[in-house]
């Protein structure tokens, strides 16, 4: 199945300053989700930005606080999956939506749980690879083969924005193209 705007919302998951540096490739991460951001939020995509335990682990990194914007909420945590946070799951629900695209730190814990858990609640999940890292990339290749085998789509941001935007041409493509697209 694709991906399509009407029925997603973006759930990046703990992209924080005491986290984030420690990753293997941590500005290909951070990029990524500040790229889905904008673009979800250009395209009136929801989204939604976690925090696991931001008075120890820091705020959102500053490239995805910017893209997001000044009015928006930021989802403190403490359970490793997003899903079996209820103030989360509210904000899930209440969108309606059923594609979650999932980005985020680290692979191999947060994601996968939020994925798997997801998945089992009857979401259609898609992990974006080029956005998601664990601290070693060993992490990071298990749990995405891990969540390959419990049913999750493992896409690329690439993937995500063209098929949210679906065609060429018109005044969104050629913005977000130009602003997002390596």
């Amino acid at each position: 199945m694709l991906m399509n705007r009407d029925n997603s919302l973006l759930l990046v998951i703990d992209v924080q300053e005491r986290l984030a540096p420690a990753m293997d490739s941590p500005r290909e991460v951070i990029t990524g989700c500040a790229h889905l951001v904008g673009v979800a939020k250009r395209l009136n995509v929801p989204f939604i930005i976690t925090e696991q335990y931001p008075k120890g682990l820091g705020s959102t990194m500053i490239d995805v606080r910017q893209e997001a914007g000044e009015n928006i909420s930021y989802f403190p945590k403490l359970s490793f999956s997003c899903a079996r946070e209820e103030t989360i799951m509210d904000e899930i629900r209440k969108s309606g939506r059923r594609q979650i695209i999932l980005a985020g730190i680290e692979t191999h814990i947060c994601v996968t749980q939020t994925a798997i858990d997801l998945k089992e609640a009857g979401y259609e999940v898609f992990v974006v690879s080029d956005a998601c890292s664990s601290r070693s990339p060993t992490q990071n290749i298990l749990a995405l083969q891990r969540m390959i085998r419990n049913g999750v789509d493992i896409v690329t941001s690439e993937m995500v924005i063209f098929e949210w935007l679906e065609k060429a041409g018109t005044e969104e493509f050629k913005e977000i193209s130009k602003k997002y697209v390596v």
